[in-house]
Parts: C-alpha cells; sequence; structure tokens
C-alpha cells in the first residue's frame, strides 16, 4: 500500500513560522488581510473560503470576502478588483475561479494589482514563473512541489507527468517542477494515449476536476502521487484519484482530503504576510 503524504504536518509548520511574521507585523500596527473575490456559489468555492477564513483567524490574517452574484458583468468584476487594489488595508487579493457564463478568466485577472497578486493569476506573475524568477506562485502548484519535498521524494532528475493544464495548476506545477531539475511531461485532455505517459513517471500529478480519474492500471508500481483535484459530491470531498486502485499500486500517495488542501490554504496565507511586509503600509 502507498505512503500516504498528509499536509497537515506541513502546514502546521507553515502556519506557525507565518503567525510569527504576522506578529511582528502587528507589533508595527499592519495587520495582513487578503479579500478573496467570487462570484456565484461554486460549493468548491465556498469550501476554499470557509478554510481561509478559520486558518487565517489562526494565524493572524484578516479574511473578507466579496461575494459577487452570478450574473456580475465584466466591467463590474474589473471595477472590484481594482477598488481592492487601491485600498491600502488590503494586502492580498484572489480571484476564485472558475468565472460563471460569459465572464473572461483571461482579461480580467490583468486587473488585479500584481503587488498584491497573491495566487500568482496576473500575468506579469506567469511570465515571472516562467522566466524562473517566481514572485508570488499559485498555492496548489506551490503545494505540490512542498509536500515532494516534505517527505523527501526526489525530484532532481526524475520523470513527472502533470496531468492537466489550468493556469492554477498543472502549468505553474510543470515550471517548479521544471525548477527542481525534474524532466517534466504536460498532458491534458486531448492528449493522445495518456497511459503511455503515466506509466512512465515517478512522480504523476493530476488536477483536472474528475473525481477517481487516475486509475492503478495507469501508472507505475512505486511512482509517487500527487492528487490536486478537489470534486464537491454528496459523500463529501473527492480527489481526481481512485484512491483504492492507486493506493495498491503507488508508492506515495497525497489524499483527498488530507493532502494538499491545508498546504494550499498555508502557502496562501503566507504570501499575505509577504505582500504585506514588502508593502508600504
Amino acid at each position: 500500500m502507498a505512503r500516504l503524504l498528509h499536509g497537515r504536518p506541513l502546514a502546521e509548520r507553515i502556519k506557525a513560522d507565518t503567525r510569527g511574521h504576522a506578529e511582528e507585523l502587528a507589533r508595527r500596527s499592519v495587520h495582513p488581510h487578503l479579500a478573496v473575490v467570487s462570484v456565484g456559489a461554486d460549493p468548491a468555492a465556498l469550501t476554499y473560503t470557509d478554510r481561509l477564513s478559520r486558518s487565517g483567524h489562526a494565524t493572524g490574517v484578516r479574511v473578507t470576502t466579496s461575494a459577487l452574484p452570478r450574473e456580475t458583468t465584466e466591467a463590474e468584476l474589473s471595477q472590484c478588483l481594482e477598488r481592492l487594489g487601491q485600498d491600502v488595508s488590503v494586502h492580498g487579493i484572489i480571484l476564485m475561479t472558475p468565472l460563471p457564463g460569459a465572464l473572461d478568466e483571461g482579461h480580467i485577472v490583468d486587473h488585479i494589482a500584481v503587488t498584491k497578486d497573491v495566487e500568482g493569476m496576473h500575468p506579469a506573475s506567469v511570465g515571472w514563473l516562467a522566466d524562473g524568477r517566481p514572485r508570488f506562485v499559485p498555492s496548489t502548484a506551490e503545494a505540490v512541489v512542498e509536500l515532494l519535498k516534505f517527505y523527501e521524494i526526489p525530484i532532481r532528475g526524475r520523470h513527472a507527468v502533470v496531468i492537466g493544464r489550468s493556469t492554477v495548476i498543472g502549468r505553474p506545477a510543470a515550471y517548479l517542477l521544471l525548477s527542481e531539475d525534474a524532466t517534466v511531461t504536460i498532458t491534458h485532455k486531448r492528449t493522445t494515449d495518456l497511459t503511455r505517459f503515466t506509466r512512465g513517471a515517478d512522480i504523476v500529478v493530476v488536477g483536472v476536476g474528475n473525481a477517481a480519474f487516475l486509475k492503478g492500471d495507469m501508472i507505475r508500481p512505486g511512482a509517487s502521487v500527487i492528487d490536486a483535484g478537489i470534486n464537491v459530491s454528496p459523500q463529501g470531498l473527492a480527489g481526481d484519484v481512485d484512491a483504492e486502485s492507486v493506493g495498491a499500486v503507488a508508492g506515495a500517495l497525497s489524499p483527498v482530503p488530507g493532502g494538499l488542501g491545508a498546504v494550499t490554504t498555508a502557502l496562501l496565507l503566507r504570501n499575505v504576510v509577504r505582500a504585506a511586509e514588502r508593502l508600504p503600509s
């Protein structure tokens, strides 16, 4: 059976360090503040926002939410982001995705202030990451690499296959793995014969939003599998990995829930505190 890569021990270590930095800022009358912007009532987004609020309270980061109705226009959403960018009390801004309807995420993220872009969504943040000079990185993608390092799973020289090419998981995770000297293959829903790639991988990262997508017969024995999927069902949260079949083959597996989630939250809050340290008060 696969060794389970639980995220809580790593998350607690990150949170303790972040709390110390937040307390130092508070002594200077600077109170780290994260503004979360959402459109519509996506269940996964609501779950994540609730977790952020609880963790923020424990870490010393104030978390507020601007929950806009589903019929919000692109102009209205852009104006909301720009207002938060001009608000000196706000140190970090995240926009919950995917966006509903015809809202164009590719244009809207341009309106997030780069200095407050704690989820690395702005094109400038993406460019810095691609150039190997990351500033703020999407927290789920960063959690993938941090979890592998925490459990001392070798990355350098290994073949990593990333399933999914989203701007918040797949692509940034690939860049980060590449920066750790892995040989990286990015696959996606248009990839022909996906199993041909995954069976040759030392590390498989999957984030496609499709419950139980990755099966045990798609990986080689002993591979390390990082499940970055979050799917809300009547039975609770489920990942993109079929845990039973993959767990019987893999050498290591991050569970859902209990894997990346807590680490993702801790890293995002750390980014907020770092942004507060950089911004003039």
